[in-house]
């Protein structure tokens, strides 16, 4: 209705008031634009604009959304941490995951969830012995390492690399330290499979088949049937094939909830090739019922 009454009122002013007319038609653009990203963006305005500019796309265009709509949530991230400049605090890494990601490593960190290791991965470990004055190999301050808050473990680590670390290797240390996997969370869009760990949503959407949950520590892991798996099948039962090829290895299905639980036995969280192990078999199996 607004940009219809504008339309109306340039009409009947003509050419006469060029400064109404471009008031006006600056007023329409900016409307429309906003109109545009609360109906059609996947992300909120701040996002789409630092993407847009680091593209070198103009930030109020309708190309403009519909190409960063498309980009797999990992290359987004990319352009957004790019528009911070060229040495990115971890801070601004943490507020980048959580603009497009929404997922939030200061909880994570705070609460301490996440990750449950004795010890992080070489690289990360041996930078931060160098930050604390040690030798790479030293083992001395293993255990103040080991005792710091995880976004403590993230600053050191990225200022002891003089603020240099490339989108890629910024997402790696997030899943080395968080073990929060950004490309693989960017992959699993769209692909009916919600996974909640960290005590957030990781990934979500209103046709998931399979819920996939893990303890804040990641050390258990539980599989559920989702909602839309009862639609499609007329039962809320997870189905007798998915039960067997996870209990192959190493889940218990426990009945009573109708879930697959399985525990690291070391006590530490699930590895990553573990993980992959799991939601292969998850996606082979919602490919299944899909194709049905």
């Amino acid at each position: 209705m607004m940009i219809y009454t504008l339309m109306t009122i340039m009409a009947l002013t003509g050419a006469s008031s060029g400064v109404l007319a471009n008031g006006t038609a600056a007023v329409e653009h900016s409307q429309v634009y906003e109109v545009q990203t609360l109906q059609e963006a996947n992300y909120s305005e701040k996002v789409m604009r630092a993407v847009s500019e680091t593209m070198g796309m103009d930030a109020d265009s309708y190309d403009a959304i519909s190409i960063i709509n498309q980009l797999p949530k990992i290359k987004v991230w990319e352009y957004y941490l790019a528009s911070f400049g060229q040495k990115v605090k971890g801070n601004e890494v943490r507020c980048a995951v959580k603009d497009i990601f929404d997922i939030d490593l200061d909880l994570v960190s705070k609460n301490d969830y996440g990750s449950k290791l004795v010890i992080y991965p070489a690289p990360v470990m041996e930078t931060l012995r160098v930050s604390l004055k040690q030798e790479p190999t030293s083992t001395k301050k293993d255990e103040l390492i080991m005792s710091m808050s995880k976004n403590e473990v993230m600053d050191r680590y990225i200022k002891q690399s003089n603020y240099a670390l490339t989108g890629a290797q910024l997402s790696l240390l997030v899943n080395q330290i968080f073990g929060v996997n950004l490309m693989g969370i960017s992959s699993l869009e769209g692909k009916q499979l919600a996974i909640n760990s960290k005590g957030q949503w990781i990934v979500k959407g209103e046709q998931d088949l399979v819920l996939l949950e893990s303890s804040l520590d990641d050390v258990d892991v539980f599989v559920y049937a989702g909602p839309y798996l009862e639609e499609l099948t007329g039962t809320k039962a997870l189905p007798e094939a998915l039960i067997v090829k996870l209990t192959a290895i190493g889940f218990v299905y426990q009945e009573e909830n109708d879930r697959l639980y399985y525990r690291n036995p070391t006590g530490e969280s699930v590895p990553d090739a573990f993980k992959g192990q799991v939601i292969g078999i998850l996606l082979g199996f919602i490919a299944e019922v899909a194709s049905r």
